[in-house]
């Protein structure tokens, strides 16, 4: 390639910074909507995911290219690995120079990319802006609030979110587009068909720092598994199976007759076991909001609102496992947890064209 074209690409580049499977979701429907109108693109991975199962695999689900560089930030406390992501993505700016940054989510490898991003002067989108919880001992709050405020251009998943970020004096730089993991979601659906079962089953995801860090929290949630009606199917994350082994407590949840731990999966087959479950049980802030794609309620075992709507609804509703009350009320609620069909699912999220009305907003405001 000749100087002159090299600088023309470098001028155009649009540069994607992920690090986690929500975000691998959100990259795949951009990726391709923007390579739908000849932009030229990249990927940087932080690392922030590093096990196989949680990474390669969705890329070649998803068919989008593999980052041309992972940063392998992964590992350490918040601080060590936002700072090993910053460090590694100011280097890889300065060396390709791109137009364009696209951040996705709320993790710490979106605050290493927008800090990094905006000390170079690099224009930012950022792709779901505006979720609040309201509390920052949420180390994701932090994030969002931050890549929001630093941010040049901002995507709402929802009508709640575009609020936020009116409160926030944000609004000349906000956009409602609907969510983009709703996109991907439809076409993966569609592309794994509905299997047909007969047995409707319970779809659980665990592992968040507070979900895993404590001995006598782990157990209590193996407790509430044991007491749940119907098979519960875990694929497990490394971080929980890790801690299971290190608090003594791997036999222990081998042992329960209901529980089916499997390894982690990738994209189209967690789709596959969410179309037939009757209810899911996380505390993924993605999939709590991906169960009402799929049509099955959600107990989530976090105390923190992360989905106003769903909440209002009683779509999702909180567990917290080691309080006796709140455990008997979840239960109540599971026992009642049957497949939603597609006409009575939440209409929260958009219309399934969040990519499309992403690029529309990126040309008329001149990024592309």
């Amino acid at each position: 390639m000749g100087l002159r074209t090299e600088k023309a690409v470098q001028e155009r580049m649009i540069t994607h910074i992920v690090g986690n499977r929500p975000q691998f979701i959100k990259l795949a429907a951009l990726y391709h909507e923007l390579e739908k109108e000849g932009c030229e693109q990249n990927i940087i991975h932080s690392g922030q995911h590093y096990d196989e199962n949680m990474s390669d695999v969705f890329f070649r689900e998803l068919h989008i290219p593999k980052p041309y560089v992972n940063l392998a930030a992964g590992g350490g406390s918040h601080a060590q690995v936002t700072a090993k992501a910053m460090t590694g993505i100011e280097e890889e700016l300065l060396r390709t120079k791109p137009a364009l940054i696209i951040l996705y989510g709320d993790t710490n490898t979106t605050l290493a990319g927008a800090v990094a991003a905006s000390k170079l002067c690099i224009p930012i989108v950022h792709v779901e802006a505006g979720p609040r919880v309201h509390h920052k001992s949420n180390p994701e709050e932090c994030n969002r609030i931050v890549a929001d405020h630093l941010s040049d251009l901002l995507f709402c998943p929802d009508e709640i979110s575009m609020q936020n970020l009116r409160r926030e004096g944000l609004e000349s730089r906000a956009c409602m587009t609907g969510d983009i993991m709703y996109d991907t979601y439809l076409a993966i659906a569609k592309e794994a068909g509905q299997e047909e079962t007969e047995e409707e089953t319970i779809v659980m995801t665990w592992h968040r720092q507070e979900n895993t860090s404590d001995r006598e929290r782990m157990e209590s949630i193996l407790r509430l598994v044991e007491r749940l009606d119907g098979r519960v199917v875990c694929p497990m994350h490394p971080r929980t199976r890790k801690c299971l082994r290190e608090f003594g407590l791997w036999e222990r949840a081998e042992g329960i007759p209901n529980f089916d731990i499997i390894e982690s999966v990738g994209y189209v087959e967690m789709v596959k076991l969410m179309q037939r479950a009757k209810l899911i049980l996380t505390d993924s802030g993605g999939v709590s909001k991906e169960s009402s794609f799929a049509g099955a309620k959600c107990l989530f075992m976090l105390d923190i609102d992360i989905w106003e709507d769903l909440s209002d609804i009683d779509w999702l509703h909180k567990v917290d496992p080691q309080d006796e009350e709140s455990v008997a009320d979840a239960l109540h609620f599971a026992a009642k947890a049957e497949h939603v069909p597609v006409a009575d699912r939440p209409k929260f999220y958009g219309d399934g064209h969040a990519a499309a009305k992403m690029v529309q907003a990126l040309r008329e405001r001149g990024y592309i």
